[in-house]
């Protein structure tokens, strides 16, 4: 089955020019490993967007002789069809890695949580609070991006422009999402701290 390769494009008001990205020579998997007693050959599994990488170094304790590493590259639809090569992945990668191996071949690949987390970030930045909250819950990369301080600073921004130099001290000690769920009364408490801290006077 042909895998469709995407190209993503953002555009970004801030300082940062357009980024394009594309995915056409990143390893969509990429493992290396040594296969079970008694071998003690060495593996390594690469699927591409286009095709299955299988690498392997023969180990023997014979000095006498000279063994050449071996590749063999299947398409995504001969691997497929490729009961050895699954034989081979499954002895030393397991079932698991070869059930992945076939889902990226058979073109069920997340491509979105394969975007570079800053990225994520600004996408996620233009969501609102209870789509964050449910985004969070979906995988472990998406609570990591919910929960990264650099989104809950865009959020903050968006809900109070006008930040002072108290408050960005703040959020550095703090962080970003903590002082945006703080009450106004523990804001305001903590913002004297800081003035006191830094010689200002209390307002």
């Amino acid at each position: 089955m042909a895998v469709s390769i995407p190209t993503v494009e953002v555009h970004e008001p801030h300082p940062a020019p357009g980024i394009t990205l594309s995915f056409q020579h990143q390893p969509l998997l990429d493992l290396s490993g040594q296969a079970p007693p008694p071998s003690k050959d060495f593996c390594q599994l690469i699927v591409t967007t286009d095709s299955v990488i299988w690498r392997w170094w023969k180990i023997s304790l014979r000095n006498d002789m000279k063994i050449h590493p071996g590749e063999l590259k299947d398409s995504h639809s001969d691997f497929l069809f490729d009961d050895h090569l699954h034989f081979e992945v499954r002895r030393v990668f397991g079932d698991s890695v070869l059930d992945q191996a076939k889902r990226i071949a058979e073109g069920q690949v997340d491509w979105l949580a394969r975007l570079p987390e800053p990225i994520l970030i600004y996408m996620c930045s233009f969501l609102d609070l209870v789509d964050i909250v449910h985004l969070s819950q979906v995988n472990k990369i998406f609570y990591k991006v919910c929960n990264n301080d650099a989104l809950w600073e865009h959020v903050f921004l968006r809900y109070c422009p006008t930040i002072t130099e108290e408050m960005y001290e703040l959020a550095k000690q703090n962080g970003w999402k903590t002082l945006f769920f703080m009450n106004k009364l523990q804001l305001q408490v903590k913002l004297r701290r800081v003035r006191k801290s830094r010689g200002h006077p209390s307002h």
